[in-house]
């Protein structure tokens, strides 16, 4: 006779899988998400993407809205990660900016946060729209700290260093803008990210290297 299990229904066997199953479902959402609407994405959808029963995707994450609102979660604090792991190199700062913003444009291709939260407000709770937003928020508010460093030891002219993260970030997601045709302002990451930085850093060095003006 088989031996019977406690494993809750829905719930897939893990020796089965490459990696965790939830982390699964995230992956393949995110991806889904990023290219698609909220309202064009279904959970039928996520589970075939995965390859799991869409019984397995309601086990670990009970609506689409929880679920939409974790991969918002993830992205941004993946995106953070990996901004910081970039700002703390012992590098110059100019070479960390550009650094950073060949890294982001190459992640944040489909990344428009506005975007994502106009498309599905009406479909999220307050807590869910609100969590998201202060993902979005650690993840200026962690850059903070650099600028005003390189403030303080002179390298960039005095500036208030939450303005200086928004007005570098905003700058970045104009890089990857695409008009009516889908044709971008740069032919590469590469190519967005120098002229990016190279006009974002004639400002934050003005008063520094000309101090008549």
């Amino acid at each position: 006779m088989e031996k019977q299990t406690n494993r809750s229904p829905g719930r897939p066997p893990h020796y089965k899988d490459k990696q965790p199953t939830d982390e699964l479902i995230l992956f393949n959402a995110s991806q889904l998400f990023l290219e698609n609407s909220y309202q064009d994405v279904s959970m039928d959808d996520v589970a075939k993407a995965c390859n799991v029963t869409k019984a397995s995707v309601y086990y670990y994450y009970k609506t689409k809205s929880e679920l939409y609102t974790e991969t918002m979660i993830r992205l941004m604090y993946r995106i953070q990660n990996m901004t910081l792991q970039l700002l703390n190199e012992d590098k110059p700062f100019r070479t960390r900016l550009l650094n950073v913003a060949e890294a982001y444009l190459k992640v944040s291709v489909d990344l428009d946060t506005e975007r994502f939260i106009h498309n599905a407000k009406n479909m999220l709770s307050k807590e869910q729209l609100t969590a998201i937003q202060k993902a979005e928020e650690a993840m200026y508010t962690s850059m903070e700290e650099f600028f005003q460093e390189a403030t303080d030891q002179g390298i960039i002219s005095p500036i208030n260093p939450a303005f200086a993260v928004h007005g570098y970030i905003s700058l970045l997601n104009t890089g990857n803008y695409k008009n009516a045709d889908k044709q971008t302002i740069f032919s590469s990451p590469q190519e967005a990210a120098k002229q990016i930085v190279d006009f974002f850093w004639k400002g934050l060095t003005k008063d520094i290297q000309d101090p008549q003006n």
